[in-house]
């Protein structure tokens, strides 16, 4: 098989926010201005073994269920209203700890792989439970920005293409 030639650089990515998200409507926010990184981990199809007096490996078994799937975006801090830490802290501080994320590595435009937080009908982006939104850490040796980590999970990981 000859190497590739259509890889893709993080560094464009594209990644949004929505509190109130529903279905596919919703107001979105990108905030890839502020964000520096989108991590996904989890979704690790559910297995199980069993060791037996026969044998000398394990039967083992896919239940064909996924575990559920954690977004964390590392994202700047800022204290300005309604930027995205002022406004993703009021909604995990509020009664409503819920968000509906959504990014697209290549940077968002027509044509573009777009994944997004979503239900078991997998059908939409859904709001999900913010996990955490943590204030940023200080370090007296550092001029790096400050940064936040935004965790939200989900019940799975809707793969659309955007719309041309």
């Amino acid at each position: 098989m000859a190497q590739t030639t259509g890889a893709i650089v993080g560094a464009g990515a594209q990644v949004e926010y929505s509190l109130d998200a529903a279905g596919t409507t919703g107001t979105w926010v990108n905030f890839s201005g502020y964000a520096a990184g989108v991590e996904v981990s989890g979704g690790e199809q559910v297995t199980g073994s069993q060791m037996t007096l026969d044998g000398d490996a394990a039967i083992v078994r896919g239940a064909n269920k996924t575990e559920p799937f954690t977004v964390t975006v590392s994202v700047v801090y800022t204290e300005t209203d309604a930027q995205p830490f002022d406004a993703l802290w009021d909604r995990f501080k509020g009664a409503a700890k819920t968000v509906a994320l959504r990014w697209s590595p290549a940077g968002g435009a027509g044509g573009a792989i777009q994944y997004a937080t979503t239900d078991t009908a997998k059908t939409a982006p859904v709001l999900c439970p913010i996990v955490s939104c943590t204030p940023p850490s200080s370090a007296a040796d550092s001029a790096d920005p400050l940064m936040f980590e935004l965790v939200v999970e989900c019940a799975d990981i809707l793969k659309t293409t955007i719309a041309t």
